[in-house]
């Protein structure tokens, strides 16, 4: 039971996260266009932006600590699954542990590359690009189980 609310709650952080990484790359493309009707960087106010940092390191926080305790090739937060799990609910978690890593790089793909094309536009959104490519490295090295040789 608590893991299917904990479970929830990080979709559901995700899901503003997104919210925010969108809204924020959709204010860079308005300020960049000339027809654009709307006050664009207005548009992303002061608490959007604080949102959209602590929402990226709580969700990249989740990323990464998952995948250091996983090995790689099996499947993220299998084991939540009580051992005499039904194929079904083994399905249904590697879906949605696919689908939440899946949304996570694209969203942070997303803040990071219209934050390197145009940084001064709106720093909150370079911000959360930035830290999310270090994160993103630091969670594959993880998951992959790749450690510094010792000298």
């Amino acid at each position: 039971m608590n893991s299917k609310i904990g479970g929830s709650i990080a979709i559901a952080l995700l899901a503003i996260y997104v919210y925010l990484v969108v809204l924020g790359c959709l204010t860079v493309d308005c300020a960049l266009a000339p027809a654009c009707t709307r006050h664009p960087v207005a548009a992303f106010n002061e608490g959007m932006a604080q949102y959209l940092a602590e929402l990226g390191g709580l969700v990249s926080a989740l990323v990464i600590a998952e995948l250091a305790i996983t090995r790689p090739g099996e499947t993220p937060a299998v084991r939540m699954l009580e051992p005499h799990a039904t194929d079904k609910a083994r399905r249904r978690l590697r879906l949605v542990a696919i689908a939440y890593l899946v949304v996570w790089f694209f969203a942070g793909a997303a803040a990071f590359l219209f934050g390197l094309g145009h940084p001064l536009v709106l720093p909150p959104l370079t911000g959360v690009g930035q830290s999310w490519f270090g994160i993103a490295v630091a969670a594959a090295y993880a998951y992959l189980g790749v450690r510094p040789k010792k000298a």
